[in-house]
């Protein structure tokens, strides 16, 4: 499977290009609103942009998926729990979605938001903003953010193997986050602060403490990016 990472550096987002090395077929995951980055990008890698899939409702900036998924006049997928108005696919848990000869499977992995999914394609892991380089992505925008995350985690995306890459959705210091791109779930299994509690409560408790303030807007973000 190809997985080309297309950052927008202002903002530390991170959007996919994915694609089926035999077909071409390909699909962009989380866009931001500059879609001719990513028809570049497909263009120079020969490939057909054929899907577009969100892992999450974002609450921090503007989703460009649906404005290239109409574009491109393609199909696009949003988890199962999404709250978006406007005509979709939905992506349920443990489905898998085919790009020629490859496929993603979807697991729901809520806690940053209720609708959130990761993507497992082979020995790689869309992770949206579950799991970031070095720690995990905030979980107040719900109140069972933080119970709902830990389990995610715990007994999910750990269950995976050390081997599988970890593609976050976020990186860089406009998160306070490093500028490692991506990473492996056994470097973090072994090194992420967040991994390392011993109990659920302490996890909680984690999440619960010393997180800067949420987004500026964020509920009108949200709005906007599920408004019909």
């Amino acid at each position: 499977m190809i997985v080309r990472q297309i950052p927008r550096i202002e903002t530390g987002c991170m959007s996919y290009l994915i694609g089926d090395p035999s077909s071409r077929s390909a699909a962009v995951v989380d866009p931001t609103e500059e879609p001719g980055v990513f028809l570049d990008e497909a263009r120079t890698l020969g490939l057909r942009i054929e899907r577009v899939i969100e892992t999450h409702t974002h609450q921090d900036h503007l989703s460009g998926a649906k404005a290239l998924a109409v574009g491109l006049q393609v199909p696009i997928h949003l988890p199962f729990k999404s709250p978006a108005k406007y005509p979709h696919e939905t992506i349920a848990e443990n489905s898998r979605l085919r790009l020629g000869d490859s496929e993603l499977r979807a697991i729901h992995t809520p806690g940053h938001t209720p609708d959130h999914m990761t993507y497992v394609l082979g020995d790689a892991a869309l992770v949206g903003d579950c799991l970031l380089v070095g720690t995990v992505g905030r979980a107040d925008f719900y109140p069972a953010g933080p119970e709902d995350l830990y389990h995610s985690i715990f007994d999910k995306i750990l269950r995976l193997s050390d081997e599988v890459v970890v593609y976050p959705a976020h990186y860089g210091p406009h998160h306070g986050l490093p500028e490692d791109r991506f990473t492996t779930l056994g470097k973090e299994r072994r090194f992420n602060e967040a991994l390392t509690v011993k109990s659920k409560e302490d996890f909680i408790r984690y999440m619960m403490e010393g997180w800067p303030p949420k987004p500026s807007g964020w509920r009108e973000i949200s709005e906007r990016n599920t408004s019909a």
